[in-house]
């Protein structure tokens, strides 16, 4: 018994050492990405699912990025960047639109007729952070700024072919800056997370939503929609992913480095292609049972008359609060 006990005592010391070498010398820091869109949403499952594993293997295993999608962490949409500002997660990936009234430079951005695509959009967003929009972001690092694809009009029941068909159709918007664009177009607004899109339309609550091509798929918005409105000059929603910059202070100069190397324009490019690429699989979609519309030259030029008042009245709005809005639009090649 002696010799057993002896074996098995010298058996463990031998495993329990060969355990504790087998750790590594670190404590790895895991960072909670919160989200309102479920993980089959294009950017978690093509931005996200190259982007994580990408930190974790320059920090050489040091950090890890952990999805909790659909609002697991608790809240509402629009409170997602607040709780990423209190801690309640460590990074967000939301809309600034949700909040409008936390970001009006952002609001400047999603003026009509700014970016002909996602792609300029971001870039443009972008070179406008450090020196226009940056003092909106405080407590925050921002990781990824992009543009979405083309806005869309999507409706159950009244096709929208000209600014006419517009007058006095409840259609949903991710913004107040949007929302004040449908205004101008005769339209009445309805604010709605984009999640909520599809039982209002189904349901009547909505006639129409406004949303990027790319949306129809997302949201399985195909299935209630019948008409869809393309080309119209409609502003392009930013999307955010931002991160606690208490947070970001708190890593070690080389987890810094990573997260730095991993995100940026780089990133957020990513996200305006995917978005672009999501949005013409859309409208191959729309196309198979769905009415496809396209604005003629005409009309488009009648959209876009109707939104100078507005564009004029935003701008003087946000000079006198002592936003430089012309300064910003000059980023866009705008002069108001």
């Amino acid at each position: 018994m002696q010799s057993t006990r002896r074996t098995f005592l010298a058996g463990s010391s031998a495993f329990a050492a060969a355990s504790t070498l087998s750790l590594p010398a670190f404590a790895q820091d895991e960072l909670k990405l919160a989200t309102f869109v479920p993980p089959s949403h294009p950017i978690p499952h093509q931005v996200f699912t190259a982007w994580f594993p990408e930190v974790e293997k320059q920090s050489g295993g040091k950090l890890k990025i952990k999805l909790f999608p659909s609002m697991q962490l608790g809240g509402k949409p629009p409170e997602l960047y607040r709780q990423m500002i209190q801690g309640v997660s460590d990074m967000c990936f939301t809309l600034p639109g949700y909040t409008s009234n936390d970001f009006p430079r952002m609001a400047l951005t999603e003026l009509p007729g700014l970016s002909a695509t996602g792609e300029k959009g971001t870039r443009n967003l972008w070179a406008a952070l450090e020196k226009y929009l940056a003092p909106e972001f405080k407590g925050a690092k921002v990781l990824m700024l992009w543009n979405n694809d083309e806005a869309a009009l999507m409706s159950k029941s009244k096709p929208i072919r000209t600014l006419d068909d517009m007058k006095g159709m409840k259609i949903r918007t991710p913004s107040a800056a949007q929302s004040a664009q449908l205004e101008a177009l005769g339209a009445v607004p309805i604010d709605m997370p984009a999640n909520q899109i599809y039982n209002a339309l189904d349901r009547g609550v909505v006639d129409a939503t406004m949303i990027p091509v790319s949306g129809a798929i997302d949201f399985k918005l195909i299935e209630v929609a019948r008409y869809f409105t393309l080309n119209a000059p409609l502003g392009r929603s930013p999307f955010l992913v931002a991160m606690n910059q208490a947070r970001y202070d708190k890593l070690g100069a080389d987890e810094k480095k990573t997260i730095d190397n991993t995100t940026g324009l780089g990133l957020s490019l990513k996200g305006t292609e995917t978005y672009e690429a999501r949005g013409r699989m859309a409208v191959e979609q729309i196309k198979k049972d769905r009415e496809l519309i396209m604005l003629s030259d005409a009309e488009h030029k009648r959209w876009l008359d109707a939104f100078k008042p507005l564009i004029a009245s935003k701008t003087a709005e946000a000079e006198k609060a002592g936003i430089p809005a012309k300064g910003l639009l000059g980023v866009y090649g705008m002069t108001v």
